[in-house]
């Protein structure tokens, strides 16, 4: 775990020096909440103090992250926020917490529209520097997943994605 936490120790062009990671998926409905909601309340189980955020305008999922946390999740949202605006409020509520996880939205790639990365999950990781664990549905795939992924890691350099779950 404190390889994976000081990995995940960036800062924000502001300074903000946090851990932190987001879990992203390759679409909806691929299990991110389930799986944020459950690491969220493992690591406050072992007396970290997480700050949950959600990417994009949801307030369901907050819901599950504030369950999990016993701390507000705030959401995070690059299309309706401005880059300076994002990383206050970041940096505002990650105040007294030990590491910050951050739910992405739909797909990884996927924001505002197909042609630009503004409000999509990638976009939220690259202006925070946050590495990302992205969630992949691997049913009924073999060696497919393996390319999905290699597209995933490819298709944005600037973008580090540091894990994978299947």
């Amino acid at each position: 775990m404190n390889e994976v936490l000081q990995e995940t120790k960036k800062t924000t062009e502001a300074g903000c020096l946090i851990p932190r990671f987001m879990i992203a998926g390759t679409h909806s409905g691929v299990g991110k909440t389930t799986i944020a909601a459950g690491i969220m309340a493992a690591l406050t189980r072992h007396r970290f103090t997480v700050q949950a955020f959600k990417a994009g305008p949801d307030y369901i999922d907050p819901t599950f992250h504030h369950k999990a946390t016993n701390r507000f999740s705030r959401n995070l949202d690059s299309w309706m926020l401005s880059q300076e605006m994002l990383q206050e409020l970041f940096e505002k509520n990650c105040e007294g917490a030990s590491i910050a996880i951050i739910e992405g939205v739909m797909g990884l790639f996927d924001g505002k529209n197909g042609t630009t990365e503004e409000g999509s999950s990638a976009h939220i990781a690259k202006l925070l520097n946050c590495p990302v664990i992205l969630v992949v549905d691997a049913g009924s795939m073999a060696r497919s997943a393996a390319a999905l992924i290699m597209g995933y890691q490819k298709f944005d350099p600037d973008l580090n994605i540091i894990g994978v779950i299947l």
